[in-house]
């Protein structure tokens, strides 16, 4: 194990050097000189005098290089550095040129971090999934509301349509330094939830599973009655990722919110609770435990990331799993290469629950990532405008979502339509990967529109099918404005302890190794840490956000 850490701590600092040694490289004179295309005024016909503007191209094509860090492409086959279709297309609207500062997801937050904290050599552009909120503060970010009220035309309209979004792109004190998309329509569009090979259930005979009852008995038989056909008691029935944290989605089954929302969730009154305290909470916990004792749950979950997930699933070893139903077309394409002609995996109504809840799926947050321009940038409007294109022009979200027409799609009586590129690949990718090894579906913040998202993820009857099935399932994830510099100070001495106690000590009763008895002196030591402050803060972020909204 610590020759494992050990060699994970070094590619992250070779990676973090990398990165680094990129932004020194990219600080030459490359467009120094260039000079910025004039914006012509709208006509008063178009538009009301003094609204945000911004046509296309920003700059003569080629004249400017913005440096962009993000992460790289999650289909790693294709890195961004390849100036892949997508972004060529953009590249011609906007005449911006595009230098990437790129690594692996995995790598990203720390290399970026460590150069935010090095305070020099910084892209012009940065897209996180993290709060970028404390380094707009900290001056390494510039304010952009006088920006977004000259150039932001597209942001303005995205913002009246989703008022909540500017509220939580603002600090406490009103600035905004930061800009997101907006992804609340992805659940609907192709829900994330409870996945299983309907061809096992087939052969079994078995029912699809209503009730976490119901789910206990078809991982049993999953786990028994050899439905891989190979003769060996090889079967893991239902495989996990991302830690004890993806668990916590089952709380769904009896009412709770303990991944998404990270257990804070408000009543019917709008008083926050932290449901780790509620009695079903620990009613889960048994039912999870009772999975694990029986040998029905992937004892790996603590050390697999998805690619060990994703491996055992195309191996014909586990046949359930909670994920984005996109990935049951690669799935099902990778098990018929290796022979299976039947595979099928269907996504399936969340569990209901002992108590009679019938079951959740909880929303994404309404942000979509973060974008900032930095200090360094010495093309601050350029910036600001190509932002603007990219992440809140509906043109940009078609493109960044379907791809490239004539590639991936083309358009029929005013549609788009894809082409075999995507739904029938000659890789045997799925459409999600197709469109991602031209560039679409990135990292990047990005406004995604349920038209285009559904006509990427429900590219056949039996995804539309089941995607309509779970969208009466679908509750709001809840939302909360910036913490403020105390209320963050509150937050970092007691909710990270919370956090990281609770984690461990759930883990532990998952696993057996802490008798289920001991609950109550773990939500007694959740209250003597404090999580009554905690509770205070984010009931006071809740309702800053919710006046922010009204105003």
């Amino acid at each position: 194990m610590n020759k494992t850490r050990s060699a994970t701590a070094a590619f992250a600092f070779i990676m973090t050097c990398a990165i680094a040694a990129t932004g020194c490289s990219n600080a030459g004179t490359e467009g120094m000189d260039a000079t910025p295309v004039p914006s012509p005024r709208p006509s008063e016909d178009a538009k009301t005098a003094g609204s945000p503007s911004n046509p296309m191209p920003i700059v003569k094509d080629g004249s400017v290089t913005l440096t962009v860090a993000m992460p790289d492409n999650p289909y790693a086959a294709a890195s961004l550095t390849q100036n892949l279709p997508v972004w060529q297309e953009i590249e011609k609207v906007t005449g911006v040129k595009i230098k990437w500062e790129v690594v692996p997801n995995s790598q990203f937050t720390t290399a970026i971090q460590t150069r935010l904290a090095a305070r020099t050599n910084l892209p012009d552009i940065i897209f996180t999934r993290f709060d970028l909120g404390k380094y707009g503060e900290d001056g390494l970010l510039l304010q952009l509301d006088d920006l977004l009220k000259k150039y932001g035309e597209n942001a303005a309209a995205v913002f009246k349509e989703k008022p909540l979004l500017p509220a939580l792109l603002k600090t406490p004190d009103g600035n905004t330094y930061r800009l997101a998309g907006a992804r609340d329509e992805e659940v609907a569009a192709g829900p994330y939830g409870w996945l299983l090979r309907k061809d096992w259930l087939d052969k079994l005979g078995l029912k699809e599973p209503e009730t976490v009852d119901d789910w206990y008995s078809v991982l049993k038989a999953f786990k028994e009655k050899d439905p891989n056909g190979n003769g060996k008691a090889d079967e893991i029935p239902m495989t996990n990722y991302d830690g004890t944290a993806q668990l916590y989605y089952w709380g769904n089954a009896w009412g709770l919110h303990l991944r998404t929302s990270d257990g804070f969730y408000p009543d019917k009154n709008g008083k926050i609770q932290y449901e780790w305290l509620d009695p079903r909470a620990k009613e889960m916990v048994v039912f999870l435990n009772k999975l694990v004792k029986e040998g029905l749950l992937d004892m790996e979950f603590a050390v697999n990331n998805k690619d060990q997930a994703t491996s055992k699933i195309i191996r014909s070893l586990s046949g359930a799993v909670l994920g984005w139903q996109e990935s049951n077309p690669l799935w099902i394409n990778k098990l018929k290469e290796a022979g299976e002609a039947n595979a099928q995996w269907v996504m399936t109504k969340p569990p209901a629950g002992p108590n009679n809840y019938k079951g959740h799926i909880e929303t994404t947050w309404l942000a979509n990532g973060n974008a900032a321009i930095t200090k360094d940038s010495k093309y601050p409007d350029i910036a600001l405008r190509w932002l603007d294109y990219v992440i809140y022009s509906m043109e940009n979200s078609k493109r960044s979502t379907l791809g490239v027409e004539g590639k991936t799609y083309t358009m029929k009586d005013g549609k788009p339509v894809f082409t075999d590129f995507v739904l029938h690949n000659p890789d045997g990718l799925g459409p999600v990967e197709a469109v991602r090894s031209i560039g679409a579906w990135q990292l990047n913040s990005l406004v995604m529109k349920k038209e285009y998202v559904s006509m990427l993820k429900l590219t056949d009857e039996t995804l539309a099918e089941r995607a309509k099935l779970v969208e009466p399932y679908i509750v709001p994830v809840v939302e909360f404005a910036a913490p403020t510099n105390e209320e963050s100070s509150r937050l970092n001495r007691k909710l990270t302890d919370i956090t990281t106690y609770k984690d461990e000590m759930v883990a532990k009763f998952i696993l057996g190794q802490e008798p289920i008895d001991k609950w109550d002196s773990f939500t007694k030591r959740i209250r003597d840490i404090g999580i009554d402050d905690v509770l205070a803060v984010r009931q006071a972020q809740y309702d800053r956000l919710m006046a922010g909204k009204a105003k």
